[in-house]
């Protein structure tokens, strides 16, 4: 899957999934939203058959490249005691 950055700036990013399905997206929104920093996060979805979906980042202070960063790190640990407990 590839992503492109369609905006970045300081406080506000969008990228755009090469796909339709809005499963690795939404999981994004989701764990970003757990981060206090971040004032939205969420997947634009136009038409389900022909759009691809994008994730919007906006944060207060810090920047949406290290909310990002963060909230890709805190799902690796979600994934990995996941893994490790259905061994």
């Amino acid at each position: 899957m590839e992503v492109k950055v369609t905006k970045k700036e300081a406080k506000e990013a969008v990228l755009e999934f090469d796909t339709l399905d809005t499963t690795i997206p939404d999981l994004l929104a989701s764990a970003l939203l757990k981060d206090k920093d971040v004032a939205f996060a969420g997947v634009e979805r136009p038409h389900v058959e022909t759009g691809h979906p994008s994730l919007v980042i906006k944060t207060n202070r810090k920047g949406a490249g290290e909310a990002l960063e963060r909230a890709i790190d805190s799902l690796n640990k979600e994934l990995s005691s996941i893994k490790d407990s259905a061994k």
